[in-house]
């Protein structure tokens, strides 16, 4: 199904409004990622304040968990419309707390520590981590033509803050050179010698901390409008699909009728009403799920690798990987991973990957790349080709690839798993959290407590 089809099956302002509800999924915990190089400066923990949000974090895998264990134990209930509109709603109060109550610190133990950030940011992660299911669960009941729509709307949500963070000035480093003069006594005689040194300079940011979590409160503001329209306004509510049609394929004469009923209402023009409606098997019954037992469960491993390395791991060894290569090439890695994101699930809305092998193709070549990436953090500070031009521009090009085939991949899987309906978008999200999850994990012990990485310099 080519992108020209697609709008014309379907409405481009739904696409927008699905797109803008997609943006909620992570951009407040995002947006605490890249505000890290202002908030380190001025809270007690200094650059140790990651690996305490990491650990936190984890602790926020009980929200799918418990959603997961509702959707099973309630199978006709359906939980992804309050559930989705409670993320947003605490997603909004947390991002506006956060504009007023980030600095504040208590001490715990002893030590000052940023107990209002750290705790809000546990919210956050709950939240987050649980619309891997329930917005997912919640796709599902429109068409599968705005899938990929929302997938481009994640990707937004860490897109936007990193260009926010980037227009904010947060995390810009510059080289300065600190020569001193020191006088040294040799062979009875003093003289004077000249030591050149470079150290890091920040810069000061365009607007402040505040102002970034109101620019994430608005965000989440625009995806709870977006939320309430998909779900009350009637020009919306066409576009959504019968369950009997997508979750059970029937085909028995009484269902096809209330399908109908949903997927096209009765026009008020007398023009419309005259008109006989095509048959309902060829208009709105989804193509029928092929996927086998063994393929599902293999779909479902690569969904596991894919957000194990591009959601998680990969992001934890960044620094490991660019800087050694220069400042340039790590802000612009920084950049292009987060522009490769959206730019994937377009593709996937215009060239649509249904087949396994295609789908293994690009997973498997995606991994390829990270792999790469992984053994150049490994070899950090002195990884190939770290005083050749050409360097850097691999790492780039790397980092763009790695970013587009994963995402591309993990779409793709979501699409294909999209047939079967509710219950295998549930599945789809609850391996994705647990890819994201144990990368996460194995990021945390590898830098942090077996430091088997080393930092490169900034200068």
């Amino acid at each position: 199904m080519g992108l020209r089809q697609v709008l014309s099956e379907s409405k481009l302002l739904v696409h927008f409004l699905v797109c803008c509800f997609g943006i909620a999924s992570w951009v407040d915990i995002n947006g605490v990622w890249v505000e890290l190089p202002l908030l380190v400066t001025s809270l007690p923990e200094g650059w140790t304040l990651p690996s305490y949000i990491i650990i936190i974090s984890q602790v926020a895998n009980i929200g799918p968990i418990t959603f997961a264990i509702l959707v099973y134990c309630y199978k006709d209930a359906k939980f992804e419309n309050p559930v989705s509109a409670l993320i947003i709603v605490i997603g909004m109060a947390s991002c506006m707390l956060l504009a007023f109550f980030w600095k504040e610190t208590t001490v715990v133990a002893g030590e000052p520590h940023s107990t209002a950030l750290l705790t809000l940011n546990l919210v956050l992660a709950l939240v987050d981590c649980t619309s891997s299911l329930a917005f997912l669960a919640f796709m599902a009941s429109l068409k599968p033509h705005y899938l990929p729509s929302f997938f481009i709307g994640e990707g937004l949500s860490g897109l936007i803050p990193g260009l926010t963070a980037l227009g904010q000035g947060a995390g810009t480093i510059s080289c300065a050179n600190g020569s001193h003069v020191t006088s040294n006594f040799t062979n009875g005689t003093w003289y004077n010698e000249t030591i050149s040194s470079f150290y890091p300079v920040f810069g000061t940011p365009r607007f402040s901390v505040q102002v970034f979590f109101f620019i994430l409160f608005g965000l989440m503001v625009l995806s709870l409008t977006s939320f309430i329209l998909l779900n009350f306004l009637p020009y919306c509510k066409r576009e959504r699909v019968d369950k009997c049609v997508f979750e059970v394929n029937a085909l028995d004469e009484e269902c096809r009728k209330n399908a109908y009923t949903a997927c096209n209402p009765v026009y008020e023009s007398d023009k419309f009403k005259e008109e006989t409606p095509k048959p309902l098997v060829a208009m709105n019954k989804p193509e029928q799920s092929d996927i086998s037992t063994p393929t599902f469960c293999f779909l479902l491993g690569q969904t596991i690798l894919i957000n194990m390395l591009i959601t998680s791991f990969l992001l934890s060894v960044q620094s490991y990987t660019s800087i050694p290569y220069g400042l340039d090439t790590y802000h612009l890695v920084a950049i292009i991973t987060n522009i490769a994101n959206p730019v994937a699930c377009f593709f996937s809305l215009a060239l649509p990957v249904t087949s396994t092998i295609a789908i293994s193709i690009l997973s498997f070549s995606g991994t390829g790349f990270g792999i790469y990436l992984i053994v150049l953090a490994a070899l950090s500070p002195h990884p190939p080709l770290q005083d050749v031009q050409a360097g850097g521009a691999i790492v780039i090009t790397s980092w763009a690839l790695a970013s587009f085939l994963l995402t591309y991949a993990k779409v793709s899987i979501a699409g294909r798993l999209r047939q079967g309906g509710r219950q295998p978008l549930i599945w789809y999200g609850a391996f994705t959290q647990a890819g994201a999850l144990i990368g996460a994990i194995t990021a945390f012990l590898v830098v942090n407590i077996f430091k088997l990485l080393q930092d490169a310099p900034y200068c």
